[in-house]
């Protein structure tokens, strides 16, 4: 076992068994124990250690460190699920403590993994991509491709939160590399990848591109392909083909969606309708997306998919905008505004009702509401939104009659961070494009 693993990361880092030996040991001395015919002494192996850049403990593991590793990794991945996130923190901290003992680096990858996820569900993005950085960094794709698939993965949904758009297109692209390297057994990884890109082509409204990830996503697997996901990616392929001009066809997918709908779970059902309902609302079939939103969010709120219902919720705000219904504006935004939740999901949702209450009292005359409202939405707006949250306060000040307002928005309107490029066009594949979780894997 010692022999093999010396022998197995010489070759992978291009080093003779002479140039192992060097003046210290010889090289007949590295090949019996590379064969397994002697173990090394604790000085050789320590000699042999330190050239091959590993601790001693890389080579001669200990089994009840890894089985408590493997413990805490568990253990955290249930903590995390259940919102414990410090308690889950602490466990991966003990357990990085055994993992670099080991020197193994595919643990200290996940480790580092399950961290990230952590300080991202925290809010905490910047250690998030940090630790999600080294995670990938340390991963070896040939040895574990289904671990790089999901860190390449997770680490392009926290730079897209992070408005890191070049970054997280680069990670979803490494994503669907890593995934060519999955046999059949694991699939669904690699629909996870096309899919995980296309919904980030999606958000980024490059509907052709989108297009084309869902339905190679909806091609890996052909018929074996569940029912709940193909109710997901056809849904998303209608909101492509709506955008794209082929408004037909988007409702023929959306009536199909309908039916494989009532063949799978609630709380599948609830994602895909809140998807469907996008459709509804670009077809103005105001009452039919209510509909779907409104029991989309009970469902999503009594499974404690908390993020989900911050994102259902959303939805039902802006629809209340558009259709200009003060009643589902009331409600919704009363239903925002009374919530617990603290994440910058659930505070940017927040920042959504404050914003279209005060726009309404702003309509209705009530400039002191109005202003009164944007102060709130101040408080609780993201580094992201908050220079628009700033200019729409701002304008609602100087209409009130505060002249120190016009010195603000001036100071708004020559910042260095509206100086921005035009939104990148691209495709899936990085050619420009014209006019358009697994739980966390136990220590192996």
């Amino acid at each position: 076992m010692v022999g093999a693993k010396i022998r197995d990361l010489r070759k992978k880092l291009g080093l003779t068994q002479e140039q192992l030996a060097g003046t210290q040991l010889t090289k007949s001395y590295v090949s019996q124990v590379e064969l397994g015919r002697i173990n090394p002494s604790p000085k050789a192996l320590e000699i042999i250690a330190k050239r091959l850049g590993k601790p001693v403990g890389y080579f001669v593991e200990n089994g009840d460190d890894l089985r408590t590793i493997d413990i805490l990794l568990k253990a955290a991945q249930a903590l995390w699920t259940s919102g414990r996130l410090d308690e889950g923190m602490l466990g991966l901290k003990e357990a990085m403590t055994l993992a670099e003992r080991t020197g193994r680096e595919d643990i200290l990858a996940r480790i580092k993994f399950a961290m990230g996820r952590i300080e991202m569900a925290q809010g905490h993005r910047k250690e998030a991509m940090a630790l999600l950085e080294e995670s990938l960094r340390l991963v070896d794709v040939t040895e574990n491709p289904q671990d790089a698939v999901e860190i390449a993965n997770t680490l392009g949904m926290v730079a897209a939160r992070n408005s890191q758009f070049h970054r997280a297109m680069d990670a979803f692209r490494q994503a669907l590399e890593f995934a060519g390297h999955l046999d059949d057994e694991h699939i669904d990884l690699r629909v996870d990848a096309a899919q995980h890109y296309g919904d980030f082509c999606f958000e980024h409204q490059q509907w052709l591109s989108a297009q084309e990830l869902y339905e190679q996503a909806l091609a890996e697997t052909g018929p074996r392909l569940s029912n709940a996901k193909r109710a997901y990616l056809l849904a998303r392929i209608a909101n492509t083909q709506w955008a794209s001009g082929h408004q037909t066809e988007a409702l023929q997918l959306v009536d199909q969606v309908m039916s494989l709908a009532e063949q799978i779970s609630q709380e599948d059902r609830a994602i895909v309708h809140a998807d469907v309902a996008r459709v509804f609302i670009s077809a103005r079939r105001y009452n039919e997306a209510h509909d779907l939103l409104a029991s989309s969010l009970e469902v999503l709120e009594e499974h404690a998919y908390l993020d989900g219902a911050a994102t259902v919720l959303d939805q039902l705000l802006l629809l209340a905008g558009e259709a200009k219904n003060d009643a589902w504006l009331t409600r919704w935004a009363n239903r925002a505004l009374t919530d617990a939740g603290d994440t910058p999901r659930w505070r940017a949702v927040k920042v959504r009702a404050y914003r279209l209450l005060a726009r309404r009292a702003r309509e209705a005359g009530n400039l002191e509401e109005a202003d009164a409202h944007m102060r709130h939405a101040l408080a609780l707006a993201s580094d992201e939104t908050r220079q628009a949250v700033m200019l729409e306060a701002l304008l609602i000040r100087l209409e009130k009659g505060d002249e120190t307002a016009l010195g603000g928005i001036w100071d708004y309107v020559v910042t260095p961070e509206l100086l921005t490029l035009p939104r990148p066009e691209f495709t899936p594949h990085g050619a420009p494009l014209a006019g358009a979780t697994r739980p966390l894997a136990p220590a192996r």
